[in-house]
């Protein structure tokens, strides 16, 4: 509900703000794991009332253009609704897994640079000018660096990026980000996970492609705190949550099983994640407490796999590992 409050607010915004907006812009990750049937309902819901905003002043509905994320986020998904929305009258929609660069109905000239993987060569689109590049994937620069990028992942350079447009404008990262040079990394309109203590805004172009920001108020805010003793966080999180918590657990190792247990306690209240720091860990793992592990010492190593491959890469190889167990299965059985 408080992603339909948020896009009710957001079109509140366009349609008070004076000028005229020619475009909304998705810039990927509208999904973030594969839906269920009663999320997909929920995401037609809210398409349809994006896509049919009844925003436009020259037209009835702003047009609404949309960029593929990360791979494992979306899952192909664009292609349940996009046929759907296509088929209502007066909206527009317009969707693109590649580089590719559009005029909009104002003139505006915009290059679309959604998340690919490899070894693409984008000399070519880099050696125009545009006035606006909507983008998704890690973004470095100089001077900041807030997301890392996976060996496959393409890293755009926001000092390349600046050069050649008057806005460039990613999704991907979850904070609110200005490099500089007019290049930006937008962040989410609500805060969930991955210790999101920064603002959370909607976020306008103008006429001048200048930015305007307005935070959003249903935007939960989101607390991180660290903890040094089983008892401190038994005490914390008996207390009624009802907003975002990240406690970052400092821990020796013989008491790792026993925070484990404390979470595991807790793990139906969504707002709860964790990381934990061992003696000799210096790497955070956040654990997600429907996900955790069993308090059960043993580890399985094919889950374990999935899991690493899954963090390392971004790929979720759940079902490839399943198909070659049974295969494994079937030729042991045979022999």
């Amino acid at each position: 509900m408080d992603y339909l409050k948020s896009l009710d607010k957001f079109l509140g915004l366009i349609k008070d703000h004076k000028e005229e907006c020619h475009c909304i812009f998705v810039a990927g990750d509208l999904f973030d794991h594969k839906l269920t049937i009663d999320e997909a309902k929920f995401a037609a819901l809210f398409l349809v009332n994006l896509v049919y905003n009844n925003c436009g002043r020259s037209r009835q509905h702003v047009p609404v253009h949309f960029i593929h994320g990360t791979y494992t986020h979306d899952n192909e998904q664009y292609e349940i609704y996009l046929p759907l929305l296509e088929k209502l009258t007066n909206g527009e929609v317009f969707y693109t897994k590649t580089a590719c660069s559009v005029t909009l109905h104002n003139g505006t000239k915009v290059l679309y640079l959604p998340q690919e993987y490899g070894s693409i060569d984008y000399s070519q689109a880099f050696s125009q000018s545009y006035d606006l590049i909507v983008g998704h994937g890690p973004v470095s620069s100089e001077t900041k660096a807030p997301c890392k990028s996976t060996q496959y992942e393409i890293l755009h350079s926001a000092e390349q990026l600046g050069r050649i447009s008057k806005l460039c404008v990613f999704g991907h990262y979850h904070g609110y980000t200005d490099f500089g040079d007019n290049v930006f990394y937008t962040g989410p309109w609500l805060r969930w996970k991955y210790g999101e203590d920064e603002p959370r805004v909607f976020f306008f172009c103008n006429d001048k492609f200048e930015v305007e920001t307005y935070p959003n108020e249903f935007a939960l805010e989101f607390d991180t705190m660290h903890v040094y003793s089983p008892e401190e966080l038994r005490s914390e999180v008996s207390k009624e949550i009802h907003n975002p918590h990240r406690f970052i657990i400092h821990c020796k190792n013989e008491e790792l099983m026993e925070y484990h247990a404390i979470m595991n306690a807790y793990k139906k209240n969504h707002f709860l994640k964790y990381q934990v720091i061992t003696d000799n860990d210096d790497d955070i793992k956040e654990k997600d407490i429907e996900k955790d592990i069993s308090v059960h010492p043993i580890v399985e190593p094919v889950p374990a796999l999935i899991e690493y491959v899954k963090d390392k890469y971004s790929i979720d190889v759940t079902e490839e590992v399943k198909d070659y167990e049974s295969k494994i299965n079937r030729d042991t059985k045979t022999e």
